[in-house]
């Protein structure tokens, strides 16, 4: 019984194996240009944060790097020359603020318009906005580092307190109600 078994799906074997070799597969036509594609993109670091640079996004950091496989690049921040490199990874600084960046190969150009650039660290940005833009709010409407640690602090020490009370209440009742129903006490006359 096992030998015909083996045979059989030897058969089917060879009968299919050139079903598969002979069948159509997928075919593409080259791209039409023969031109290298060259690939660019930007972005800024914030500790272990990496921010893409995009038109019309906010973004932290002190530096811009630009990734890119190209022959050579040109970038321009508002309008200003910045830099001309054959690298393929390049890091430099950038004003905090809205800039506008370009960068320009010898086939294209990619530009970045109201790109907001923030100071390196990811909790100054209320601060940076207040700095900037000098809003109307003040500071005091709004809750300090220490003051929401220190209300931190006392909110997990009066939980605590709170928990270990209820707990102690609720065993204490229990145990009364059971010494009250299962033991009774010795009376002398």
């Amino acid at each position: 019984m096992g030998w015909r078994r083996l045979k059989i799906a030897l058969i089917g074997v060879l009968i299919l194996l050139p079903l598969i070799i002979l069948s159509p597969s997928a075919y593409a036509d080259p791209p039409l240009s023969q031109e290298k594609n060259c690939v660019i993109y930007a972005y800024t670091e914030s500790s272990d944060h990496k921010f893409l640079i995009d038109s019309n996004l906010k973004a932290f950091g002190n530096n811009i790097t630009i990734v890119n496989n190209c022959d050579r690049i040109e970038v321009y921040t508002n309008s200003n020359f910045t830099l001309s490199t054959n690298n393929s990874i390049v890091k430099f600084p950038i004003n905090f603020g809205i800039q506008n960046i370009s960068i320009i190969t010898d086939n294209r150009s990619i530009n970045y318009f109201n790109v907001t650039i923030m100071p390196d660290r990811l909790s100054w940005e209320f601060e940076y906005f207040e700095w900037q833009n000098d809003y109307d709010y003040s500071v005091e409407e709004y809750i300090s580092l220490t003051a929401s640690q220190a209300k931190e602090n006392w909110a997990a020490i009066l939980s605590i307190v709170l928990v270990f009370t209820l707990v102690t209440m609720v065993y204490w009742n229990l145990i009364n109600s059971y010494i009250d129903r299962n033991y009774c006490e010795e009376v002398k006359l």
